[in-house]
């Protein structure tokens, strides 16, 4: 096959657009790629304001990274992450585009860097166990166990 003259590339992308690098792991990660991410919050745990102690933790510690946030996510959910950003002078960026998830389980917040740090691990319920809070742990319970208040 014969190679492509810098035109015929140059129309290629205007026509179709320039092919991204791992699309679906920028999906997951709201526009970014997983070696940036420092931590990552499912939208579950953005909705938990309980786990603001983790990411104050977690910004402080890293001033310099950026937050990206699911803007399928309630104003009102969002509002105490993009008070804390502005607080720290943090760069902050909000995804709506409709191939982020919605569900409870996808990323609604990442906190990332500009170049690869590789950090491991990322999410919140295994880097901060001892401040995460999830809904599974009042979900644990059995009904004995709520019926005689334990």
């Amino acid at each position: 096959m014969a190679e492509q003259s810098q035109m015929d590339k140059h129309l290629q992308n205007s026509t179709f657009g320039v092919p991204k690098v791992n699309p679906d792991e920028q999906r997951r990660y709201l526009g970014t790629f997983r070696e940036r991410v420092s931590l990552a919050m499912t939208i579950d745990e953005v909705n938990d304001r309980n786990n603001l102690d983790a990411f104050i933790t977690e910004i402080t510690a890293h001033p310099d990274y950026q937050i990206i946030l699911n803007g399928h996510i309630e104003q009102a959910d969002l509002a105490p992450y993009l008070k804390l950003a502005a607080q720290h002078n943090l760069k902050f960026t909000i995804r709506n585009d409709i191939f982020y998830g919605m569900a409870a389980d996808d990323y609604g917040l990442i906190v990332a860097s500009d170049h690869a740090i590789n950090d491991n691990p990322v999410t919140l319920a295994k880097k901060y166990p001892n401040q995460a809070h999830t809904d599974t742990e009042t979900q644990k319970k059995s009904l004995l166990d709520k019926l005689l208040g334990k």
